[in-house]
């Protein structure tokens, strides 16, 4: 996949206006785009969606939702807004990205634009605004949020400039000296949840499959595993599986769908992976596939507009209409299970 920024300034300013003048190009090279492209939108729907965002659509997305007992919106404002302290890299994981600490002392995860083309910051916005649009409390609250050259390098973390070649030389500065990022709220403590290992993904498949017992106490752990399956595949994330991106609260009771930046790819059947997984469940969260009628096209670009005042989208056309396509795919499937196996069985979860 490759991402390219057309020329122009990536922030200037932040005004609606000079943003609108940039967008951004994609060309698949490893999957065939087989989702029917969406007309981009107009000018004015545009607008008018980004009225619907100053108004009714804060109050149905941010203010209803909660991530861990605080409001999203709370956490949104912080990542948005709160001057930036200190960035410290992450280290694990082949992409940039940074623990940046605020002055009011909350934190972020920040991804930067960069040169690792199968990390694009701004698809975790998407993966948090879809999670959201399924009444999801899943994906940490996630924004855009811009940094100046001079800001990410002169407040490097002590332990960080040792690395500062590497992250000169991955960064992407627009003519502005400025890259546009992503900020997700910062979860104090997580830990592996093991399910994406041999061993976690025998165990997983177990149960949810048609028959198979489920110990009362790995109920919920389950229907969740289930609900990230489908999450996956909408979003089209081939990264869950590759090793340390199954998270989990340090209870073992709430699974975390983080790391979404290697997403929203335009092959409408879904990635050969995903689909396996999908494929190989038969329970599923009778709310999850239920709430799947509410991802057409129209309520993705509401989702979205929360966002318009970014110079790109956070989501292309080609990129909705493949999730569409993708979430037809998922409701045969489970109507075909339901068909062969009951509506009882294959809606196993609440």
């Amino acid at each position: 996949m490759i991402e390219l920024c057309l020329a122009g300034a990536l922030l200037a300013g932040g005004g609606i206006g000079a943003a609108r003048g940039i967008r951004y190009l994609r060309a698949d090279l490893t999957t065939p785009t087989t989702a029917p492209v969406v007309p981009a939108t107009p000018l004015g729907a545009r607008r008018e969606l980004s009225n619907l965002a100053d108004a009714d659509l804060r109050v149905t997305l941010e203010t209803t939702g909660t991530f861990l007992g605080m409001s999203d919106e709370l956490l949104l404002d912080r990542v948005r807004t709160q001057p930036i302290a200190r960035f410290k890299l992450n280290h694990g994981g082949s992409s940039l990205s940074f623990r940046v600490e605020f002055a009011d002392g909350s934190r972020a995860a920040w991804k930067p634009m960069q040169t690792n083309m199968q990390s694009v910051p701004r698809k975790e916005v998407a993966a948090y605004r879809l999670n959201r649009l399924l009444g999801l409390h899943a994906v940490p609250p996630a924004a855009p949020r811009a940094v100046t050259r001079e800001e990410l390098l002169g407040h490097l973390h002590a332990e960080s400039v040792q690395y500062l070649p590497r992250i000169k030389a991955e960064t992407v500065f627009g003519p502005d000296g400025k890259t546009i990022g992503t900020a997700s709220y910062w979860i104090p403590i997580i830990k592996d949840a093991g399910f994406d290992t041999p061993d976690g993904r025998r165990q997983t498949q177990a149960w949810l499959t048609v028959g198979q017992p489920i110990p009362p106490e790995r109920l919920s752990m389950a229907a969740q595993v289930s609900t990230l399956i489908v999450f996956d595949f909408l979003t089209s994330n081939p990264d869950r599986y590759s090793g340390g991106n199954m998270k989990m609260s340090e209870d073992g009771k709430q699974l975390y769908f983080m790391d979404n930046t290697m997403s929203f790819y335009v092959d409408g059947n879904g990635n050969e992976r995903n689909r396996e997984v999908l494929y190989r469940t038969q329970r599923f969260s009778r709310a999850l596939i239920q709430a799947l009628d509410k991802v057409t096209v129209q309520n993705m670009q509401r989702a979205l507009a929360e966002e318009l005042g970014t110079p790109y989208e956070i989501l292309t056309p080609a990129e909705i209409s493949a999730v569409i396509s993708r979430r037809a795919l998922v409701q045969r499937y489970v109507h075909d299970l339901i068909t062969q196996l009951g509506e009882k069985n294959v809606l196993f979860f609440d």
